[in-house]
């Protein structure tokens, strides 16, 4: 009987916290941060943000006069100008490339931070139109400076420096993935590491988010 009393109990807990993590999700989501951005006038940049309707991406230029991909990524496709990331669980990119093959294991492992990550990387010859899942930019040098660096710095390195490539089935994903550092949950989402970028690089954002939809709703 106390057996199953403290698993009752651990039930109960479970089901009061998820509207509590909702909560407060929801209550940073809108809570504004780096408030004195402003767009880029003189000589601005392009970034771009963009859902699938769950997870976010950054989209930068490959390669510009402040930062080169091609020398992390020898990877990248000659013909494409722009260059697509996005951070999530290895085990959740890998393993489910439709929501029917989802599995429990997976989802729980990704939620309670008991996998490993992963950055996946796709390219692109044009910038996608302004959408309700696509969001446009303007930053100066030195905002794209600092995110470019915190992108980079999400690579997991071998012994000899280099980024790790994962093997992949191309016929679900397009684009390249890599062994990246960090531990993916429920409060590290792929939303998150978006928004801990923009905070970082003094661009315009929310206070904290798991979702996708306050980070693109600041430049709606």
């Amino acid at each position: 009987m106390q057996f199953l009393k403290k698993i009752f109990i651990i039930i109960g807990c479970i089901f009061l916290l998820i509207p509590l993590y909702l909560a407060v999700a929801l209550l940073f989501s809108y809570i504004p941060y780096n408030t004195d951005f402003t767009s880029e006038a003189e000589h601005p940049i392009q970034i771009q943000l963009h859902s699938n309707g769950v997870h976010t991406d950054f989209i930068l230029p490959i390669t510009n006069e402040y930062y080169n991909w091609h020398a992390l990524l020898p990877e990248i496709p000659t013909n494409d100008s722009l260059i697509a990331f996005g951070w999530g669980d290895k085990g959740f990119y890998l393993n489910t490339p439709n929501w029917s093959d989802l599995k429990l294991s997976t989802a729980f492992n990704a939620g309670f931070g008991l996998s490993t990550t992963a950055m996946h990387v796709s390219y692109s010859t044009r910038y996608l139109s302004n959408s309700k899942n696509t969001v446009t930019i303007w930053i100066n040098a030195q905002q794209y400076k600092i995110l470019c660096e915190y992108i980079q710095s999400a690579f997991q390195n071998n012994v000899e420096g280099k980024v790790i490539l994962i093997p992949h089935d191309p016929r679900y994903y397009a684009g390249h993935f890599y062994d990246a550092k960090g531990t993916y949950s429920i409060f590290t989402s792929c939303n998150s590491w978006i928004n801990k970028g923009l905070k970082k690089s003094g661009i315009k954002t929310c206070l904290w988010t798991p979702f996708d939809w306050p980070l693109l709703k600041v430049y709606q």
